[in-house]
């Protein structure tokens, strides 16, 4: 069956992979970015996440508009930031919180009413959920968010599946033009993989982390959708 997918962040990186395989198993997909990316078969609308969050939510009014019957949301929208928190501007903070929080939680309340099928959501975080990083306060905090974000709307019975995954470092445009040692982090392709293996099957909730060196996956909990663990009796 064919679906509409819009991807939050897939003008390139594991987004613009993850976009390359849904659109060659014939789907609708539509990229969000501040660059159009060069794919054939999807669409392209431009989303230039800001501090201002009134500015944000009347560009993702456009965007639910401009892409009617949304089955699936991808969040694979990232933004670098790091220093101390007093480093951390007014405007820095409310980026962050806006682009990886607020926006994603937005246009969850959007899609849901207007979803001609429960609404799936694959929600793409990072290591730093789950690790305190004094050079990542912002970040870290708000990744752990989108993770409990992730949780608490799997367990509303009018959302469909729900997969939150939790990389490890990619190798993506995302480190240009910092000193990062990138030789080690994980292959958005093989990321990209990965997050369509677990989509895949019968659950809920499935909420896994994507490790290096080796490269492997780690499923944390998967929840069946009587919202209790797999394989545990009631």
């Amino acid at each position: 069956m064919t679906k509409t997918i819009l991807i939050l962040g897939g003008s390139s990186g594991t987004g613009l992979h993850l976009a390359r395989h849904y659109v060659a198993e014939g789907h609708r997909v539509c990229i969000t970015g501040r660059r159009a990316p060069d794919l054939p078969g999807a669409l392209f609308h431009p989303l230039d996440v800001t501090a201002d969050a009134g500015v944000l939510g009347r560009d993702l009014d456009g965007l639910v508009a401009a892409v009617p019957g949304v089955q699936t949301l991808i969040l694979a929208a990232g933004y670098l930031q790091r220093g101390p928190v007093e480093r951390l501007d007014d405007s820095a903070l409310r980026t962050m919180t806006n682009l990886g929080l607020l926006a994603p939680m937005m246009l969850a309340a959007r899609l849901k009413p207007r979803a001609p099928t429960p609404l799936k959501l694959m929600l793409i975080t990072s290591s730093s959920a789950h690790t305190p990083r004094p050079m990542e306060p912002a970040y870290a905090a708000t990744k752990a968010g989108l993770d409990m974000l992730g949780a608490s709307l799997a367990r509303d019975p009018g959302i469909g599946k729900v997969l939150v995954v939790a990389p490890s470092g990619i190798a993506t445009p995302f480190w240009t033009g910092t000193d990062e040692d990138t030789t080690t982090m994980l292959d958005p392709a093989w990321v990209a993989g990965r997050i369509v293996d677990l989509s895949s099957g019968a659950f809920k909730y499935r909420h896994a982390r994507l490790l290096r060196n080796p490269a492997r996956v780690e499923v944390l909990e998967t929840l069946d959708d009587r919202f209790r663990p797999v394989g545990q009796p009631g």
